[in-house]
């Protein structure tokens, strides 16, 4: 092209291919862009780099922006500046892009590295709300990132929200056996459970600990695009801690409890 962008989907490479679809399907499929907000910031900013769409940073919004979309659930403006293809047809030509990446060494070792960070970020996703239901500040759930860099788990999505479930009701607990709890008194025992928790379940004590959700299809587009069209992983993408084994060979779901 003579803007020097790239021709089409797969010159953008599979990072790029899944951020710029992720925009788009959850733009026509009124989906979250990906399971946290900031992994949805993040992904944006790196399209904006990539001069593939426009945003109003440093301005929070646009008052006057033709050919601008809001994503649905975030509420983040943004513009398509990449011409190659109309933005209904980009989650299509993306998924078409995507079911036809080799599963060669080098293939499956990219779809690993997003899957590890999807179970994360669905973890950290399902913390929030468990906080918010306990009347917490969501923005606890960051912590979660933290209790992973020291603990160095490898869990399933499903085993993270088993985690952050237990975790928050103890807090809860903490903060009904004091009279006036300090926010960050309550954190901090949320934060040393979930830490227990953690290592409990990576090391194998608790075999059983992992919470699939009713509806199994992701909220977010970009974990659906994971699961569906990069990956044939489908429910799996739950209970399943990430391997390379999973991904070549995925397994039929297992029975687990649903949160």
């Amino acid at each position: 092209m003579a803007s020097g962008l790239p021709d089409t989907v797969e010159d953008l490479g599979l990072s790029g291919a899944l951020d710029v679809g992720a925009l788009a399907l959850a733009q026509s499929g009124r989906l979250r862009v990906a399971p946290t907000r900031r992994m949805t910031l993040a992904l944006m900013e790196r399209l904006r780099e990539a001069q593939l769409i426009d945003v109003p940073w440093p301005e929070p919004r646009w008052e006057i922006a033709p050919e601008s979309k809001e994503t649905p659930i975030e509420g983040l403006q943004w513009r398509l500046a990449w011409k190659a293809y109309p933005v209904e047809r980009l989650p299509e030509a993306v998924a078409d892009y995507l079911r036809s990446v080799e599963r060669d060494e080098y293939g499956i070792a990219l779809r690993l590295r997003v899957w590890r960070d999807l179970v994360l970020a669905e973890g950290e996703r399902f913390f929030e709300q468990q906080l918010a239901k306990h009347q917490f500040d969501p923005a606890w759930a960051q912590d979660l990132i933290f209790v992973q860099r020291e603990t160095r788990a490898d869990l399933s999505a499903a085993q993270w929200r088993y985690c952050a479930w237990v975790a928050t009701r103890q807090g809860a607990s903490v903060a009904l056996q004091l009279r006036r709890p300090e926010p960050e008194t309550v954190r901090q025992a949320i934060y040393a459970d979930l830490t227990r928790r953690v290592g409990s379940v990576a090391s194998g004590q608790w075999p059983n600990a992992s919470f699939v959700p009713h509806v199994t299809r992701p909220e977010s587009a970009l974990s659906q695009l994971f699961a569906y069209e990069l990956t044939n992983l489908r429910d799996a993408f739950w209970p399943l801690v990430p391997s390379e084994l999973a991904l070549l060979t995925p397994a039929p779901e297992r029975a687990c409890a649903r949160l």
